[in-house]
């Protein structure tokens, strides 16, 4: 099939093809979603032999031009992404993944630490909280936590969660979940729309592909105002991603028995639904419990951690309060080596 793709991926590549062929692979498996679904939303894609050839061009070509000095970055499966994102169009895909690898060399995101980014974590208005039942790492946003006005730590931040939920992915799992909680957005909390419009271009134009779903619970009118005058434009595989989550979420709502088929059945105690929120304090977060294990995962000392009185006293610009529920309680493991990544709640424009 392809001179870039693993054997084993070849193999399950042939027998999707002749599962098509007959007729078979359409429906919904055990897990709630059909074969397609699973591509689109949660396993890392499989190329048919044309788009293979794409993709060993824009190998050959990111090598020649000296574009693959970052090198789990230029990985196979990297590449894949950036054509897949470009519809296999080689100049497109080509541009794109040329100007992040660029944009990479800069950022530095895979260098970032626990220790750079901790003053921006104290509320928890972006945190990894777990992992859902496919494996997918659930990145919980809410910007009516917002403790800071830097820009640059902002987006620093962003991308200390996005690369720590990217280490987190483990066998076929190359996709994450935003889950971004709007029932309490303001405009005095929002992001201004340089860092907004930045948020959105790391998630799509240095990410892509990496969305499996995006969750926006109880977002104000005007957010579906928004999406509806923009919906047209927006590809339709991308579209399929994002929900609205609005009304009733208890147990035998329509919402829970969705995000139950999507997420699994703990999808509540995962993005702490339930649990105490604050302007201080996102829901389901803890920080000191859970920086121990983010320090752990990169190799720093667990007893730096700060407890919020003494992030307080480091910046008495915001007000910042301990929290009861644990974000680790849903058994995120410690990645092996580690870079990090962390966003801040914009609501993304469709990100792919």
């Amino acid at each position: 099939m392809l001179a870039a793709e693993p054997q084993q991926t070849q193999a399950k590549a042939k027998q999707r093809d002749e599962a098509k062929k007959k007729g078979e692979g359409e429906g919904e498996k055990e897990n709630g979603m059909s074969e397609e679904d699973m591509q689109l939303h949660v396993e890392k894609f499989i190329m048919t032999e044309e788009q293979g050839k794409v993709h060993l061009q824009l190998k050959q070509e990111l090598k020649k031009n000296g574009l693959v000095d970052v090198p789990s970055f230029c990985s196979d499966e990297e590449i894949t992404r950036f054509c897949k994102a470009r519809n296999f169009d080689f100049k497109k895909a080509y541009k794109m993944m040329s100007e992040a690898v660029e944009w990479r060399r800069k950022a530095k995101p895979q260098n970032l630490m626990p220790k750079m980014v901790e003053d921006q974590s104290i509320t928890g208005k972006t945190y990894v909280a777990g992992k859902d039942k496919f494996g997918r790492p659930v990145v919980v946003m809410d910007s009516s936590c917002e403790n800071s006005t830097d820009h640059n730590k902002k987006i620093e931040f962003l991308l200390f969660n996005l690369e720590y939920a990217k280490k987190l992915m483990e066998g076929n799992v190359d996709k994450w979940v935003l889950w971004i909680y709007l029932d309490n957005f303001s405009f005095w909390s929002a992001p201004p729309m340089k860092t907004g419009m930045e948020t959105n271009r790391c998630l799509m134009l240095r990410y892509p592909e990496r969305m499996g779903h995006c969750f926006l619970y109880k977002p104000p009118t005007l957010f579906g105002m928004v999406w509806k005058m923009a919906s047209p434009l927006i590809d339709p595989r991308t579209k399929k991603k994002i929900h609205f989550m609005h009304g009733n979420f208890d147990q035998a709502s329509q919402n829970h028995q969705k995000l139950a088929k999507l997420m699994g059945e703990n999808w509540r105690d995962l993005v702490g639904l339930d649990a105490e929120h604050s302007k201080t304090k996102a829901r389901g977060y803890e920080h000191k419990t859970y920086w121990k294990q983010v320090q752990k995962a990169f190799g720093e000392e667990a007893e730096d951690t700060k407890d919020n009185d003494t992030a307080a006293s480091e910046n008495n610009k915001e007000e910042v309060n301990k929290t009861p529920q644990t974000a680790t309680q849903n058994g995120i493991p410690a990645p092996q080596g580690a870079a990090p990544p962390a966003p801040t709640a914009a609501a993304p424009a469709a990100p792919k």
